[in-house]
């Protein structure tokens, strides 16, 4: 089968010459036989390959729509199969078992499975007309392509009609306000409907006024106040677009702008406190949105509230109709000539009499400045020219210039409401019934800082204190203007004396205290501004206290110690290994200047090793890589005091040291030398594995064969103890030149195949290889050995040349190999020491078992790579076990 352009694979299988030999199905798949077949398989086909999934029923497919298909050649046969799949438009995903995807086609990844799975998603719309091609084979397995089936089959899916766009619909078209005037403006509503679903753009707008189109407003939905008057009459089209189509235009209108109702504000009575000898007068603001002039407003008054007819449309009371006591109140309707607005009052006004007003004073106690915690007072006092009485009060608070509504009228402002650094000031006014008098305001009052109060205080630690504890203190304290610690003052107090060269400490160290003495700690508590009211702790006392400052080292070495600090030797070498004593240095003091004595305990992987007691050393002949030693360390004063401290280490392992030898030495390129590893040692345990890393490949045990080319070449081996660690050693090894015959010549003459060679140096032993396939590496496997092509040893001679009858009608491969220093230089270099010959009509071959699969080959150690190509070398490697 031939590879086209633009084809995707099939499954091929390639026809040998002669019946002897094996046909190989090329079993993961072949490109460009979707329409043509697989005639190499035979010149008909006889399979009817089906492809189901795609929606021939329901009038076509669904753009961007995702189908299911599997597909076969009919009645199975067993053997190989394979398929080409290709379709003209859309795309694949999901691919089922054995399929892959090529160039843009489907075929198999192997010839397992007889029938395959796939999902396609439909192309775009407008894509018309898709093409779908298959080709399948079902091959019978008899290695040849006699008895072999084939077909197949073209199927074409249009396009469902249902794709095309459907325009949308501007639904619902309507003018909001449906009365519209210029103070509430305009605007158009709608709702816009997509059979298809598809969203809203490009969507038009257009508005008129008296007939003329307003082009700023182009796809508005609303008019402003601006471009609006009364009585214009505007219209307003809409044209939906979904992106792809716009819908019919929808025309509403016109509607008129309307009459916007005047409105009449500010109501005010004057004087603000008439008396019944003034003329009572009502002042408005008219304001017509249109700018119309007022025409016919109404204005009507009221007296304890009954409208009195006399007064309509008159802006003022003569003081002849005003008595002592009258509740007054004014209403205005504004009218434009068109409409009346909304009727609006004015506020109760009570006529008072000449009356003289009385007056007041006012202070806030306490007097001056006052502190957070203080509630301040207001206190008014008041005379009347009149001597009348005060029948009301008002008192109006202020906190930094602002009125503070919530303590309107009242005599007291609690502490919980005022804060450091406020302001307040009060003002009152008194009324004797009649008038009012004026205002008067107090002096201004600042609030100053609270000072902090401690509400505990602790000396620590608790209980028991010795000459090796650190005292400290620790307190809370409270501050109404919740002000943080700040500059507070700490003293400390030794047998009731004040020791000032401790102010400010909230530590003092062990070192400073002496065993009787008796502490105590006071503060005087601060909040950046004041010092509050201080509290002291009681006194307690100084007890004896047990050695401390210990220390506790462990590590290799000569001798251990214990005694005091001063006298420690240089400490012990960590980390610790198990060819050399584990010793332990230990130090302590008593601050009460009591002589200390030492207990030593040692454990070993969590258990006690009693006959080690007092023991500070270990002997190396007790350690082992891996275990936990603990030492804990006993030290005790005259007086049964005592400290308890330990020290923990893991003896460590000490990785083994990787060396290795080569022989034969020096080595022959391109044959194989052996690497020994055997000189590897690890002191404190053994060797467990041997890892060789040979120009990149991988090789394990203690000993390896390699065979290696000319020039230089990397050697690294790796050693595993039983600990897990590792040692590593690397060498570069170069050889010279791989020695191999040249100008190796084959040639056929009737069925006898004739070899020959030249050779320039001593005498020696050559081997001669034949294969059916050219000679070609295919890398390595799994275990870094060697897959090559199939060789076989024919033949053996100290001649410069051999013969042999063609054993096979085919193309034959010979390779040979020569014998240098009394090893075999198994190396192909260059294809100087190969050559082919063309067997197909030898006459006479004898026609022996197949030779090219692994099965048949003799050659006991395989080629590691062939170099093709201008000074390319190969590697081959072989462990111990393959040459056992």
């Amino acid at each position: 089968m031939l590879r086209s352009r633009r084809a995707v694979a099939i499954f091929v299988l390639m026809m040998l010459i002669s019946s002897s030999q094996v046909a190989i199905a090329n079993s993961t798949g072949k490109t460009g036989q979707s329409t043509a077949g697989c005639t190499c398989h035979g010149s008909a086909s006889s399979l009817s390959p089906s492809l189901s999934g795609l929606p021939w029923g329901a009038g076509g497919y669904t753009p961007g729509a995702t189908y299911s298909l599997n597909w076969d050649g009919g009645p199975h046969i067993s053997g190989d199969g394979g398929f080409n799949l290709d379709a003209s438009a859309g795309s694949w995903s999901n691919l089922g078992p054995q399929v892959q995807l090529q160039n843009g086609e489907l075929t198999h990844s192997s010839d397992s499975l007889r029938s395959w799975s796939a999902d396609w998603t439909a192309p775009a719309t407008g894509t018309g007309n898709v093409d779908f091609n298959l080709a399948v084979l079902y091959a019978n397995g008899n290695d040849a392509n006699t008895g072999d089936d084939w077909g197949t089959g073209t199927w074409t899916l249009g396009e469902s009609s249902s794709s095309t766009n459907t325009p949308p619909e501007a639904q619902s078209v309507i003018f909001v306000p449906a009365q519209p005037t210029r103070a509430t403006g305009l605007a158009v509503d709608y709702t816009y409907y997509d059979a298809d679903g598809d969203s809203e753009q490009g969507t038009q707008i257009r508005w008129k006024v008296d007939g003329n189109n307003v082009g700023s407003l182009d796809d508005q939905t609303s008019v402003s106040q601006t471009w609006l008057a009364k009585g214009q009459e505007w219209t307003c089209t809409v044209t939906v677009k979904d992106g792809t189509d716009q819908g019919d235009p929808v025309s509403i209108g016109p509607v008129r702008i309307n009459n916007t109702l005047p409105i009449a504000r500010n109501l005010e009575l004057t004087p603000e406190n008439p008396i019944d000898t003034d003329e009572l007068r009502l002042d408005y603001e008219y304001f017509d949105f249109d700018g119309e002039p007022q025409q016919g407003t109404e204005i009507r008054w009221y007296l304890e509230g009954a409208r009195i007819p006399e007064l309509d449309d008159e802006d003022s009371v003569s003081p002849l109709m005003i008595r002592g006591g009258d509740q007054w109140e004014a209403s205005v309707k504004p009218h434009d000539g068109y409409e009346f607005g909304q009727i609006v009052y004015t506020g109760v006004v009570v006529i008072g009499s000449s009356n003289n007003p009385p007056s007041a004073t006012v202070y806030v106690s306490p007097v001056g400045n006052a502190r957070t915690d203080d509630a301040l007072q207001v206190n008014v006092g008041w005379t009347d020219p009149d001597g009348d009485t005060v029948q009301s009060t008002e008192i109006r608070w202020f906190r930094d210039g602002s009125q503070v509504s919530a303590y309107n009228d009242l005599t007291i402002v609690l502490a919980e409401s005022t804060s450091k650094g406020e302001t307040w000031t009060a003002k009152a006014r008194v009324s004797d019934g009649l008038l009012w008098s004026d205002w008067v305001e107090s002096e201004d009052l600042v609030i100053l800082n609270t000072p902090p109060k401690v509400t505990s205080i602790e000396m620590l630690p608790a209980g028991t204190l010795t000459t090796s504890m650190n005292l400290s203190v620790i307190w809370e304290q409270s501050d109404v203007d919740g002000d943080p610690e700040m500059n507070s003052q700490i003293r400390w107090w030794v047998d009731g004396e004040w020791v000032r060269e401790y102010d400010g400490m909230t530590e003092i160290l062990a070192s400073e205290t002496v065993r009787d003495q008796s502490w105590s700690v006071q503060v005087v508590p601060g909040d950046g501004d004041d010092l509050g009211i201080s509290l002291k702790t009681t006194s307690r006392q100084i007890e004896n206290g047990a050695p401390g400052n210990m220390q506790v080292l462990l590590g290799n070495g000569n001798a251990g110690f214990t005694g005091n600090p001063s006298e420690m030797p240089s400490p012990p070498t960590t980390p610790a290994n198990s060819l050399e004593s584990l010793v332990v240095h230990a130090s302590a003091t008593d601050l009460d200047g009591e002589p200390v004595s030492f207990q030593v305990t040692w454990a070993r992987n969590g258990f006690t090793v009693p006959d080690l007691e007092d023991a500070l050393i270990v002997l190396a002949d007790r350690l082992e890589p891996g275990q936990t030693w603990l030492v804990t360390i006993t030290a005790s004063d005259p007086w049964g005091l005592s400290s308890v401290a330990q020290a923990e280490i893991e003896i460590a392992n000490v990785p083994p040291t990787a060396l290795f030898s080569i022989s034969p030495e020096p080595p022959i390129a391109g044959a194989f030398i052996t690497l020994d590893a055997s000189m590897s040692v690890d002191l404190d345990g053994q060797i467990t594995h041997y890892m060789w890393d040979v120009n990149g490949a991988s090789l394990t045990g203690e000993m390896v064969k390699v065979q290696l080319g000319s020039g230089s070449h990397s050697v690294m081996l790796t050693v595993v103890d039983d600990m897990g660690q590792t040692g590593s050693s690397v060498s570069y090894i170069t050889f010279g030149e791989v020695t191999t015959v040249t100008g190796l010549t084959a040639t056929l003459s009737g069925s006898e195949v004739e070899l020959s060679w030249e050779w320039s140096r001593e005498e020696t032993n050559f081997r001669i290889y034949r294969s059916t396939s050219a000679f070609t590496s295919i890398g390595h496997n799994s275990n870094g050995e060697p897959l090559v092509t199939g060789l076989e040893a024919v033949g053996e001679t100290s001649e410069l040349s051999w013969s042999e009858t063609a054993p096979v009608a085919s193309n034959l491969h010979y390779a040979v190999t020569a014998e240098v220093g009394g090893l075999e230089v198994l190396w192909l270099f260059q294809m100087e020491n190969t050559a082919t010959v063309d067997a197909s009509d030898a006459p006479n071959s004898v026609d022996i078992e197949p030779t090219g699969s692994i099965s048949s080959m003799s050659l006991p150690l395989m080629i590691i790579m062939v170099l093709v190509g201008f000074a390319s070398i190969g590697i081959t490697m072989f462990g111990r076990r393959r040459d056992a």
